[in-house]
């Protein structure tokens, strides 16, 4: 069943800067929206708006440490990917062994 309660994983992932940004958090670790803010030619209130749209799709934490503001991937961010795609897995593994299957006693006969 889908979760309704926040925006989509998908959704927030559909936008190139967002998916920089987390390939960022992903390399670098937590880090201020000063920071992340470098590598965009873009404001950072823009880098702002897309962090929000992360954080509020589950994908990215804010954490506060004193008066400063950490962005880091949630732990389970992409749980809910992983899970739509492994149904695909399954359905291809099942797919290719029955056509392995055919070819195989094609073969023999």
């Amino acid at each position: 069943m889908i979760e309704t309660s926040r925006p989509d994983a998908f959704a927030a992932l559909s936008d190139p800067t967002r998916r920089q940004i987390v390939e960022l958090l992903a390399e670098g670790g937590a880090q201020r929206i000063a920071d992340l803010s470098t590598g965009f030619d873009m404001s950072r209130q823009a880098v702002t708006k897309h962090l929000d749209i992360l954080n509020k799709a589950g994908v990215v934490i804010t954490e506060h440490r004193g008066r400063e503001r950490f962005n880091r991937l949630a732990g389970d961010a992409f749980n809910p990917i992983h899970d739509w795609l492994a149904r695909y897995d399954r359905f291809w593994e099942s797919k290719l062994g029955q056509l392995k299957k055919i070819i195989e006693e094609g073969e023999t006969q």
